[in-house]
């Protein structure tokens, strides 16, 4: 198998194993906790955060080139959350001293995240 279909293979399984994981922390949320606050989105985006930063470490070196580390970081945690990527970014910003930059992309995630979220709840209500 060559190296971009092992990358291709390693992401596809991990997101699934990511995509699984959520859904299981969402059920035992609800079930632990309740309904009334969205515990599990909290808990696996606070985890998927955490683990991006120990994945995108320098200290991985060499293996962040690696099909298996794409599989972790892009299909695991993409799976999981991107809410990792994104607070991966944003601190990155902050790290190399671009203020303005990582501003930019919690307000113009926040904003048009949620925009969107509207929008598409009013276009599903204006269908339906």
């Amino acid at each position: 198998m060559s190296e971009g279909l092992l990358r291709l293979a390693a992401i596809a399984l991990g997101g699934a194993a990511g995509a699984v994981a959520r859904y299981g922390v969402g059920l035992a949320s609800v079930r632990l906790l309740g309904d009334r606050f969205a515990w599990g989105t909290l808990a696996v985006n606070v985890v998927g955060c955490f683990a991006i930063g120990v994945l995108m470490h320098e200290a991985w070196g060499q293996h962040r080139a690696s099909p298996w580390h794409d599989g972790l970081t892009v299909g695991v945690l993409g799976g999981l959350t991107t809410y990792s990527a994104f607070g991966y970014q944003t601190v990155r910003h902050m790290e190399n001293g671009e203020p303005l930059l990582a501003l930019a992309n919690v307000g113009l995630n926040l904003a048009l995240g949620l925009g969107a979220v509207a929008l598409g709840l009013a276009a599903a209500r204006g269908v339906g």
